[in-house]
């Protein structure tokens, strides 16, 4: 299952509530939420998701900003607890904005509020699908 910018936040809900079915998430645009873990005593992450989940980002991204993927970085992969090692895997793309996972017209809101790409959409497309 996948899902972009605030679809992301509703896709990590439903997969919440139907974990059998799901076999994984990728969140584009959007990061799991900070509701999703916690911190062990001896300082590593620990997430209430059973859900293997791969977060994508781009570093032009004006609505999900970089700072926040890379917090999503930190806590999925740097400082995960050793059980869930490898289950929410990161990625960041230089250059790509929040609107690099679409195509088509943006909607008013995302063109309002996105960074300017550095990257063009046909690159964003085939870095993200590889």
């Amino acid at each position: 299952m996948a899902g972009h910018s605030l679809g992301g936040v509703f896709a990590q809900s439903y997969a919440t509530d139907n974990a059998d079915a799901i076999k994984g998430l990728i969140l584009m645009g959007s990061v799991l939420t900070r509701g999703n873990h916690a911190i062990n005593d001896d300082g590593t992450t620990h997430f209430d998701f059973n859900v293997p989940t791969l977060t994508m980002g781009g570093s032009k991204d004006g609505l999900m900003r970089i700072t926040r993927v890379a917090e999503s970085w930190w806590h999925q992969m740097e400082n995960i607890e050793p059980a869930q090692a490898n289950m929410f895997p990161v990625y960041g793309l230089d250059g790509a904005t929040h609107w690099s996972f679409a195509s088509g017209a943006a909607p008013s809101a995302v063109k309002k509020k996105d960074l300017k790409p550095e990257i063009s959409d046909d690159v964003a497309h085939a870095a993200f699908a590889a």
